[in-house]
């Protein structure tokens, strides 16, 4: 019992070091497996018979005219005030940039079709496929950017629109626009048009009636995307867990839509809104107004069912538009920017608009900071080797060599300890009745060898904020997705498939720990603590478990090396303690 009193042992130290990384730990591996305390975090299998396939009308008969589509839609649709005329062709128009390709539809001036050409699928089923960001001529369905009023009163996304022009194809810089207009049955003048750029993942929009609308209209104009996205990760779940919506409100302020409510699917944020997205765990789609100010950030979140590799599962959709205020009399003249593609920091970034601040890098003032240091050492290093695991392996030994001088001097800290033993047995003794006494004693004689009990905390308090950023910088950035490192690693930013790097990492553990230990009370410890890590690490990004892997390798190394150099240990004390230099020859030996 009093040694359960004793602050100050080896065996405490250890104990405290082992509850510190855990405390650290366990939240990111809560975080990275989608712990949730609520089913509609993450998407759950659902009963096949409450599932409808979509149809596409019947009555639509489709037809080829040369470059663009059309088909004979029905003459006795109505909806919203805009009728489809008698003998009306609904015309496709095609786009295509470096960057996308996207089909445009006359019916209702609408994104239908929107392929990221520089992202592939990396799951089994879809391997090498362009991502498909939206798709509404699949029988799965989609929506995309649409302006809409809050009664629907005037339903945009039905009528029927003359198009001018033909295919766009865009390189380098080039720019091109588009333009729908139509009229409503009292005569009002509508147009919407789109300018597209080369070089470019945005493109513009613009909405406009150059004449007072005579048929009256709602003051409030949404716009923005509706639908949501499908997962694009071979880890659908942990895709799911990012589906979110959210937006800037402010400069800093984010507000974000990740559950679904079923009763109260409907939130309004009222504020200055910068833009309003809705994002997976890669990819986003943003709608920004450039006109006139944001005023605020409205979302409806709801789940529907996807059928992925025969499983049917259910997944969250979210839709996200910003509001404006329109004026009653006068003409409307809107414009914004829709930005489709992936979440890259620097590409975010470049817009000037806080586009950045979606890309979730940890506590702003702590972990942040380290994030951006690494995300930009990563693509220095990756300039270099062209292989992130490479890489991975590089900064770990950046990391070693920087924390080598705190590592030696827990060494040799330890091996000091050490050389104390035989006087601590005799304090432990002395006043096995006084405890009190005996641990001011004892931090006495730690003081007069110059020993610092918490040293064996040191190397590792200062790596956890850069542990923190590594485990960001792996989950949410998209230049580790589909890295591949060698062999069975086709991809850094999700699990080893066949646990070997947990395995290894576990082993190199328990061979470092073992190299440190000098007590043989923390004989339990020495094997408890490598297998909790390996429970742990066994789940999370391949990447992050190569650099821990490494970096344990790495210690190994330099624990025989300090092993095999007794010079750099420090003579006897005064007090007459064993040297450091003799206590590792005696190790070694």
């Amino acid at each position: 019992m009093e040694e359960q009193r004793k602050p100050f042992d080896s065996k405490a130290f250890l104990a405290f070091g082992v509850l510190l990384a855990l405390v650290l730990l366990l939240p990111l591996y809560w975080e990275f497996i989608g712990y949730t305390p609520s089913p509609k975090q993450s998407p759950a299998p659902i009963d096949s018979t409450s599932v409808e396939t979509p149809v596409i009308d019947p009555k639509i008969k489709q037809v080829t005219v040369g470059d663009t589509i059309a088909y004979y839609a029905p003459t006795d649709s109505m909806s919203g005030g805009f009728a489809l005329p008698e003998g009306w062709n609904e015309r496709f128009i095609s786009v295509s940039t470096p960057r996308y390709d996207a089909v445009f539809s006359s019916r209702g001036a609408r994104l239908i079709n929107l392929v990221l050409k520089q992202f592939t699928y990396t799951d089994q089923a879809r391997d090498g496929q362009p991502i498909v960001l939206l798709d509404s001529l699949d029988a799965s369905g989609g929506i995309g950017p649409r302006f809409r009023f809050a009664s629907e009163k005037f339903d945009l996304s039905q009528a029927a629109f003359e198009v001018s022009g033909s295919a766009v194809s865009l390189t380098g810089s080039d720019s091109a626009t588009i333009e729908f207009t139509t009229r409503t049955p009292a005569g009002g003048r509508w147009a919407i048009s789109y300018t597209f750029y080369g070089d470019r993942h945005d493109f513009g929009t613009r909405l406009r009636v150059p004449e007072p609308w005579k048929d009256g209209i709602e003051r409030d104009l949404f716009y923005g995307w509706e639908g949501g996205l499908w997962p694009t990760e071979p880890d659908i779940a942990g895709d799911n867990g990012d589906f979110a919506a959210i937006a800037l409100m402010g400069e800093k302020d984010l507000e974000k839509v990740g559950s679904v409510d079923r009763e109260n699917p409907i939130s309004t944020f009222g504020g200055e809104t910068k833009w309003a997205a809705v994002r997976t765990k890669y990819f986003v789609c943003a709608t920004i107004p450039r006109s006139h100010e944001g005023e605020a950030f409205r979302v409806e979140a709801h789940e529907r069912p996807f059928v992925f590799a025969g499983q049917k599962l259910t997944i969250k959709e979210f839709s996200a538009w910003v509001r404006t205020q329109l004026r009653a009399g006068e003409p409307i003249d809107q414009t914004f920017s829709v930005y489709a593609g992936p979440i890259d920091y620097d590409l975010l970034k470049s817009y000037k608009i806080g586009l950045e601040e979606m890309v979730d890098l940890g506590w702003r003032w702590i972990v942040r900071p380290f994030a951006l240091v690494l995300l930009w050492l990563f693509q220095m290093l990756y300039s270099i080797f062209s292989n992130y695991g490479i890489v991975i392996i590089v900064f770990a030994l950046i990391i070693k060599a920087i924390f080598h001088p705190l590592t030696k001097k827990q060494v040799l800290s330890m091996r000091k300890m050490q050389s104390l033993a035989p006087k601590m047995e005799k304090l432990k003794e002395r006043f096995k009745s006084d405890p009190t006494r005996m641990n001011q004693e004892m931090m006495k004689l730690y003081k007069e060898a110059g020993i610092n009990p918490l040293s064996g905390c040191l190397p590792l308090l200062p790596q956890m904020p850069i542990f923190y950023a590594l485990f960001q910088v792996f989950r949410t950035t998209i230049e580790l997705r589909g890295a591949e490192f060698l062999g069975w690693i086709t991809d850094l930013s999700q699990k080893d498939p066949y646990y070997i790097l947990p395995i290894i990492m576990t082993v190199s553990m328990f061979v470092q720990q073992k190299l440190s230990s000098t007590d043989p009370k923390q004989k339990m410890l020495l094997y408890l603590m490598p297998l909790i890590f390996g429970f742990m690490f066994r789940n999370f990004p391949a990447g992050l478990t190569l650099y821990w892997t490494m970096f344990n390798i790495f210690s190994i190394i330099e624990q025989v090396w300090l092993i095999g150099h007794p010079s750099d240990g420090k003579a006897a004390s005064a007090n007459g303690e064993v040297g450091v230099g003799k206590i590792l020859n005696t190790k070694s030996a």
